[in-house]
């Protein structure tokens, strides 16, 4: 079997650009279905938190606890979500870190920029993201994504809104 030649970045900009989209239009069904059935998300606590086992996390969810959290934000009822924020986000700096042609794995690294608006409040998040992307016969599916909060360890208000 040959092996896969290394994807262009441009098509790794571009599903990070249209994942960053769904979560801005609120498409979360849509942005569940990137994610393998094993995929997992992954915002840690501090910056040099090696795995989300050994200590508390701010988010940790497997593909259970994502479609759990799917199905919450897609409910109109969430006291959490009301009113629902408006979010826009900037990714930029797209790194591929390693391709592994016999797997296919893609690690990429890229930062971004969240702005949130609920209510009368305007929050700012920013940080570093690391996926861990596939790419299957349908195109690049995430096996996990890790959002690096520049202000992790420090005071944070709930966050409902998906980084």
């Amino acid at each position: 079997m040959a092996q896969q030649s290394e994807p262009e970045i441009r098509d790794i900009e571009r599903f990070l650009f249209d994942e960053a989209q769904m979560l801005d239009d609120r498409r979360f069904d849509d942005w569940l279905t990137l994610f393998t059935e094993n995929g997992w998300y992954w915002v840690p606590i501090t910056p040099d938190q090696d795995n989300p086992f050994d200590t508390v996390s701010i988010i940790y969810d497997d593909r259970k606890l994502l479609e759990t959290r799917v199905r919450r934000l897609n409910n109109v009822n969430i006291h959490a979500e009301s009113p629902p924020p408006r979010t826009s986000r900037i990714v930029s700096n797209v790194v591929m870190r390693d391709f592994d042609a016999t797997s296919l794995k893609i690690k990429v690294s890229s930062k971004f920029q969240l702005v949130e608006f609920r209510g009368d409040t305007q929050r700012l998040f920013a940080g570093s993201m690391l996926h861990t992307i596939k790419m299957d016969g349908t195109g690049i599916v995430i096996e996990g994504k890790r959002v690096n909060l520049v202000n992790a360890d420090g005071m944070l208000e709930g966050i409902t809104t998906l980084l």
